[in-house]
């Protein structure tokens, strides 16, 4: 049971306004980032636009506001984003709002390898990495 409660999304994404918020929807943005802070690195590397702290759907809600700035990420943008930043302090994983498992059985998302991701997420959510198949 230990093993189950590690290897599935166990919360939601602090700061994901997209339904409950929760990592698992379709088969890519799998993992819980913390996206919506001023010195990330996250858009230079993934070359998309900046979407936190505003009202993206219109619909009242800010994305990955200050108070929360987390978001669900594509996995092909975390192995672009930690290939380029490296795996440091400022790429910061939530474990337990990330599907860990789904990353680790997925090699490449589009064309991007996601080996990059592999290697970083495994070190910083080693239990939940360990308890997937």
């Amino acid at each position: 049971a230990v093993g189950n409660s590690l290897s599935a999304v166990s919360k939601a994404c602090p700061g994901d306004i997209r339904g409950d918020g929760q990592c698992d929807h379709d088969s890519t943005h799998r993992v819980c980032a913390k996206i919506g802070v001023d010195d990330t690195s996250f858009w230079k590397f993934t070359h998309q636009d900046q979407w936190c702290g505003k009202d993206i759907y219109n619909s009242g809600q800010i994305a990955c506001p200050p108070t929360a700035p987390y978001w669900c990420i594509c996995k092909w943008a975390t192995a672009s984003w930690i290939k380029g930043e490296g795996c440091g302090p400022s790429v910061q994983i939530d474990c337990d709002a990330t599907d860990i498992c789904d990353l680790k059985a997925s090699y490449t998302d589009g064309s991007v390898d996601l080996k990059p991701a592999h290697d970083c997420v495994k070190v910083k959510c080693a239990a939940r990495w360990e308890a997937c198949p």
